[in-house]
């Protein structure tokens, strides 16, 4: 199978599995983890998402003293938040890298080339993305205890070394233990 089929699978511990006799699913294992740590760093953040499981109307004055109901959806969706294990397992994976080559390959993830359509804080070149990497890591929570990339270079070598390690967890299988 090629590197597209691999990415067609719908399981990525199928995938993760393969990793070891595969060189592209093992480059596709590698690309789904980096995707999942980039949701869990840009979307799944906050497990409280800005507003309350109530309804607003029921607290508008229908009923004396609130009665605000609660919103059955809202509650699941809550309760069934990506949680998952291989969610557990990116996450696992993405507190053992080293804090600097973590930041570095994130960025790089998150990074949209500038010809491509749209408006984003992350539609930048390389060396807009080192010469504005506080704003760019404090957007994905990674400010803290991360010393500044010098350069272009430095930035790519950190990121890297990140993908180096995860791809080598991932030929050992210990993607699987993580979770």
């Amino acid at each position: 199978m090629t590197y597209d089929d691999w990415n067609k699978v719908g399981n990525p511990w199928r995938v993760v599995e393969a990793a070891s006799e595969s060189e592209a699913a093992c480059q596709s294992a590698l690309a789904r983890v980096i995707d999942t740590m980039l949701e869990l760093k840009l979307d799944c953040r906050h497990k409280n998402p800005g507003f309350q499981p109530f309804s607003v109307t029921a607290l508008a004055g229908e009923v004396p003293g609130g009665g605000g109901r609660s919103d059955q959806a809202m509650l699941a969706a809550q309760r069934y938040h990506p949680d998952s294990e291989w969610h557990r397992a990116c996450a696992f994976m993405l507190d053992r890298l080293p804090r600097r080559q973590a930041a570095a390959m994130m960025l790089q993830a998150a990074r949209i080339r500038p010809e491509k359509a749209g408006e984003s804080e992350w539609k930048v070149t390389a060396s807009q993305m080192v010469q504005r990497q506080a704003l760019l890591l404090r957007s994905l929570g990674m400010a803290e205890g991360v010393r500044p990339y010098e350069s272009v270079e430095a930035l790519q070598k950190c990121a890297r070394r990140a993908r180096t390690t995860l791809r080598n967890w991932i030929a050992q299988q210990e993607v699987r233990s993580a979770a």
